[in-house]
């Protein structure tokens, strides 16, 4: 089951980390649009970029995450998934 968890920092924002029952991070979620998810194996996959407020929100999951913004821009832009515990890059499925 997943659950809508505030962004600590941005509770009143738009915006949620969408997280597991063990409380792993599993996605973003932008006002109703589902804009990142991470499957069990750790593969990220962007789903748009959409507006700047959105923009904002994923650079705020990708701090979380350790990484960068665009790390999730040129995911998009380049129609790729990254594994988010090895690294390892791949065409989206």
């Amino acid at each position: 089951m997943m659950m809508m968890k505030k962004i600590r920092g941005h509770e009143s924002a738009a915006a949620r980390f969408i997280v597991d029952e063990n409380n792993n991070l599993r996605g973003l979620r932008s006002y109703s649009t589902t804009v990142i998810t991470i499957d069990e194996n750790g593969w990220m996959t962007v789903h748009g970029l959409y507006s700047r407020t959105t923009i904002k929100h994923i650079g705020w999951l990708m701090r979380e995450l350790g990484l960068s913004y665009y790390t999730a821009k040129d995911c998009y832009l380049n129609d790729i998934e990254m594994n988010l515990h090895t690294g390892e890059i791949r065409n989206r499925v």
